[in-house]
């Protein structure tokens, strides 16, 4: 039909424009400082939800400057582990990143992703810089959410049960669902006294960290966050937040 050819014409004319325009951008970037970043190790950890599309924009701008990059699958896709064994799997994508050459490691999180850049950068360290993009998973913030579970876990936990898996509640942009983990693993993320919960106050984090934050994030979760770094606001929501600041946080990189 007329009307299903115009529209398929108009969105190949979409896609192009799109396409033009990352690989413009990436053309500015190379050509303003090409391989600036040569030797640095970058692990782009995803959030809660495991899609790593909104990191795909600034992995491309990273590898144009010379970085070597890193996309770990991060286990809380598919359920949580406990804490220590969360930033296990980090530091596995260092091991890799140092086997390979890289003398210099930054951690660039978005969303759960952040406060587990967080967690390692304070709690193993050896990172030389850290990106929080738009921060979640603020478990003081969401326990009012969680409160039936939060029991239910430390009832596990002190019956010696810690271990047991059990369907818990867990929160990610405004709702509520199921999942289900061991008590120990639930506790560590959701706790508001627990690991989560001092990485996301960004406790014991020493190395540069520079917050990204957009401005149709939850300003209620962002105003809490206690601030150690620079800090940026960009336009953008959530999930657009990596993608839009990717200029940003290649011009910050290169100055530490």
């Amino acid at each position: 039909m007329p009307w299903r050819s115009a529209a398929l014409d108009g969105l190949r004319r979409y896609v192009h424009l799109c396409l033009i325009s990352t690989a413009a951008t990436l053309a500015t970037l190379a050509s303003a400082g090409a391989f600036e970043l040569r030797g640095t190790g970058v692990i782009l950890i995803h959030g809660k939800a495991g899609g790593q599309g909104p990191l795909q924009p600034l992995a491309q701008a990273l590898k144009a400057r010379g970085a070597t990059v890193v996309l770990p699958r991060m286990s809380w896709t598919s359920g949580y582990r406990t804490y220590e064994q969360t930033l296990g799997e980090v530091q596995a994508a260092v091991s890799r990143l140092k086997a390979g050459g890289a003398s210099r490691i930054v951690l660039a999180g978005h969303s759960l992703g952040a406060n587990i850049s967080m967690g390692y950068a304070a709690r193993v360290g050896g990172v030389d810089a850290v990106v929080a993009l738009a921060p979640g998973h603020r478990p003081d913030f969401i326990a009012s959410q969680t409160g039936e579970s939060l029991a239910q876990a430390k009832a596990m936990v002190a019956a010696g049960q810690g271990a047991q898996k059990a369907k818990f509640l867990d929160f990610n942009q405004g709702r509520t669902f199921p999942i289900t983990t061991t008590a120990e693993a639930y506790l560590n993320f959701f706790d508001p006294s627990g690991p989560a919960a001092q990485a996301a106050q960004a406790s014991g984090v020493r190395a540069p960290t520079l917050w990204v934050i957009g401005t149709g994030d939850r300003p209620a979760m962002n105003d809490r966050a206690a601030y150690s770094g620079t800090r940026l606001v960009v336009e953008a929501d959530h999930q657009t937040t990596p993608r839009v600041a990717v200029a940003e946080v290649i011009d910050w990189l290169q100055k530490q």
